[in-house]
């Protein structure tokens, strides 16, 4: 161990290399230097003329002191000086390096013994300008500290292929939603869907910890890039310019119901064998059939082939079908109903690069994800080519699935549509934003397929694991991290940013007033200045 003779907290020189590994770098820092678990330093190889990046990951007391328990010594302090050999051991997780053509590359080689380790500034950074995105969320965190001219901005084009956002309650995960529906608004490089169930997003609403927020109404100079589609009262749809959210029954298709009840193995059989019949069909052929008399053989109704396929089943089975589906009908009678949709507005928009928000405040859990199931399914259809006829190259959909552990869980069976979008969408063009508290929850083939994960600070172990051992890059160093992330930070793995970024996430409502100032700003109407 070196011996440090320089123990002035101003002299950055202090700091030299002593770690001997490529996968892992340490160094000694004076014991009152200012240090925190995050911290990105710079270190400078003099002998190579190259430029290191690390992350530090761990913070020990050290010292040079032959004795193991000089500090629990009586009159430690009469002994010992805490001076130049008293120190703090520091190790740091290599990022990378940047040579003299000033391309940043993987850590395949280590700095030279005793580089020089120092605090970098946001000019070093400038590297990092060249590989961000479109989509921008935040600025880049380094410890306690922002590196304010160093954004961070997400990829459009590795939004097909899934991402998670991984957030325990109260640390921020509406607010980045809504930063980054906001740059979606702002960038239109691809489609984004966002159910609401909650009514948050499109005017605003109160925050985990009681606070008043703003919504997407808000950010006046990206109006063009957002479309609503609500079932609130017409009074407020007709103030904000919002359309009136319909289904019909032929977006309905037997399926959906696995999403609103428990099925009997004889029940899921009479969903499968009704899979791929119009849903006004179904739905028709279950009111207008007593099955207390039915008989295949003598039914004389509008559906002869399905009263067919449906023969062998028990009297008491079709008439369960038959309560279920009154039931989904009498539940989502604000919007469903037997003719007109807004599903190809949807598509429109979306196919328009548009943030597209289903406003639906208010609904139940089980309408919500009738409503998300029906959509999903047409967004999917439509890019498969079987709507679309096949035509020309897909649009970018991003479909956003809140408390996803729901549908996506590991052994559910209930939601093929949303499986389908996870392991096939990206060939399609459809992307899913996998948003939960409990990715543990999640099954293990979904999170492998997400390319792009925004961790924002999760206290159980169990959950840190389960997304270390699924990102593409390496988070399990981060664990300390991680855990430690205040309100408001994620530690975001992407492909196209050569290393896991710790971001400080913008604050939505300062965000779209600085987006606001930008030119060309579209009025709202004089409603929702007076409202808020």
């Amino acid at each position: 161990m070196m011996s440090l003779t320089d123990i002035n907290g101003d002299d950055a020189s202090k700091y030299r290399l002593i770690g001997d590994r490529v996968l892992g770098y340490r160094f000694a820092a004076p014991h009152d230097a200012e240090l925190y678990l995050g911290d990105v330093l710079k270190i400078t190889d003099s002998v190579k003329g190259l430029t290191f990046f690390a992350k530090v990951t761990d913070l020990l007391h050290d010292c040079n002191f032959s004795d193991p328990k000089w500090d629990t010594r009586p009159h430690t302090e009469h002994f010992y000086g805490i001076g130049e050999d008293v120190f703090i051991l520091v190790e740091a997780m290599p990022l990378g390096y940047v040579g003299g053509d000033g391309a940043f590359r993987k850590p395949r080689t280590l700095p030279a013994k005793f580089s020089r380790v120092e605090r970098p500034e946001s000019r070093d950074f400038a590297f990092l300008a060249q590989v961000m995105g479109e989509i921008e969320v935040g600025v880049m965190k380094t410890g306690q500290g922002v590196m304010k001219d160093v954004r961070v901005a997400l990829h459009a084009q590795v939004m097909r292929q899934h991402m998670g956002v991984f957030a325990t309650t109260g640390m921020g995960k509406s607010n980045f939603m809504k930063v980054f529906c906001a740059s979606c608004m702002q960038a239109r490089e691809f489609g984004l869907l966002i159910v609401d169930p909650h009514g948050e997003y499109v005017a605003g609403g109160r925050s985990s910890s009681g606070e008043a927020t703003m919504g997407l109404l808000h950010y006046q100079a990206g109006r063009d890039g957002l479309e609503v589609f609500s079932t609130r009262p017409e009074s407020f749809r007709r103030k904000y310019h919002l359309n009136q959210l319909y289904l019909d029954y032929d977006d309905f298709r037997a399926p959906d119901l696995l999403l609103l009840y428990e099925h009997s193995p004889p029940q899921r059989e009479v969903v499968e064998m009704l899979e791929s019949t119009p849903g006004s069909e179904v739905i028709d052929f279950f009111q207008s059939t007593d099955f207390a008399t039915f008989d295949a053989e003598t039914y004389t109704g509008r559906h002869p082939r399905i009263a067919n396929d449906l023969k062998n089943f028990s009297p008491s089975t079709l008439s369960v079908m038959q309560r279920r589906i009154t039931g989904m009908m009498n539940r989502n009678r604000d919007f469903f109903r037997r003719q007109g949709s807004s599903i190809p507005d949807i598509l429109k928009a979306l196919h328009e690069n548009k943030v597209v928000l289903i406003d639906i405040p208010g609904i139940s859990e089980q309408s919500e994800l009738f409503v998300l199931s029906i959509i999903t399914r047409r967004i999917m259809r439509s890019h498969q080519g079987e709507e679309a006829g096949g035509e020309g190259e897909p649009k970018q959909v991003l479909i956003t699935i809140e408390e996803a552990q729901r549908v996506l869980g590991s052994g559910s069976g209930s939601t093929r549509t949303f499986r389908e979008a996870a392991m096939e969408g990206r060939k399609f063009g459809v992307g899913l934003c996998v948003v939960t508290q409990q990715p543990k929850n999640i099954d293990a083939r979904v999170l492998a397929q997400l390319n792009t994960f925004v961790v924002m600070g999760l206290s159980d172990r169990g959950d840190r694991d389960t997304i270390a051992s699924s990102a593409k890059q390496d988070l399990s160093r981060l664990d300390t991290e991680i855990q430690t992330l205040e309100r408001g930070e994620a530690v975001i793995s992407t492909i196209g940013i050569p290393f896991p970024v710790s971001t400080r996430i913008h604050l939505f409502e300062e965000y779209i007033a600085d987006l606001n100032k930008k030119p060309a700003a579209t009025p709202i109407d004089d409603g929702l200045e007076k409202t808020f």
